[in-house]
């Protein structure tokens, strides 16, 4: 039920949503008052979400997990990836995987493979959607690192986590049930670290942190482009408050 409830809230928590909810409402109102209101909310939000400054202030605040891959000097015994940057919807040819802007969380952990800085990686994330029929995901990627020349003996997948606790207590498991060492190195987008890294530690699973993708971004010294209204801002809401109000569920729910 809370898997259902969390999926359901989502759709209620995007800013996009809410202007089309209060364009309609306008549209469809006969009360002059109601439409003048509900006309200047949608003005108000629609500047306020589309600021690229107020949000890069709050990303920059929220995000956690820089790391230098030069300070790793001495290798993890493996690197867990969080799922959710694969983009099952695009209409890609067989055998050509597509990826949404988390992707960055796989090209990385990629390069910290290539470069020696983590022994293996594991997988970690199934399907979680409520509607639709799509694979697994860590299996799937399972399959692209092979493309990639990662050896199969250096991928592990854990592959029917459906959200970040599961993500949390079915890699424990796994390294438990491995013998894998303690010394991992959790994975994940910047924005999304905080709660994948407190889940993971309520799991009693204690990792080193390597946040990727990050919202926070240096315009160097272009001011026109803070005062210019973004699309892209809520793309970053939209993440960014889910991830709040996911944060607080966890936390109520005693799984942070």
């Amino acid at each position: 039920m809370f898997f259902l409830l969390s999926k359901l809230l989502s759709f209620l928590l995007k800013p996009l949503n809410w202007l089309v909810i209060l364009a309609i409402f306008s549209l469809s109102t006969k009360n002059r008052q109601r439409r003048r209101i509900s006309i200047k909310a949608l003005i108000i939000i629609l500047l306020f979400f589309s600021s690229p400054l107020i949000i890069n202030q709050l990303a920059w605040a929220w995000e956690t997990g820089r790391c230098d891959p030069a300070a790793i000097t001495n290798p993890y015994d493996a690197g867990i990836l969080l799922g959710g940057y694969v983009n099952f919807n695009a209409d890609t040819p067989p055998g050509v995987m597509n990826f949404h802007q988390a992707g960055n969380r796989l090209t990385t952990t990629l390069m910290l493979y290539r470069t020696g800085k983590i022994r293996r990686i594991l997988l970690s994330g199934g399907a979680g959607r409520i509607i639709g029929d799509v694979p697994p995901e860590s299996g799937a990627v399972r399959g692209f690192l092979l493309q990639c020349g990662v050896p199969d003996s250096a991928i592990l997948v854990e592959n029917t986590s459906r959200n970040t606790r599961e993500n949390a207590l079915f890699s424990k498991r796994m390294t438990d049930s491995l013998g894998i060492g303690n010394r991992c190195l959790l994975i994940t987008s910047a924005w999304h670290m905080r709660r994948a890294e407190a889940c993971f530690r309520k799991a009693g699973f204690t990792c080193d942190t390597f946040g990727t993708d990050f919202y926070t971004e240096n315009r160097h010294g272009n001011w026109f482009d803070w005062l210019e209204p973004d699309w892209k801002a809520f793309m970053k809401w939209d993440s960014l408050i889910k991830e709040w109000v996911g944060w607080l569920a966890y936390w109520l729910k005693g799984y942070i």
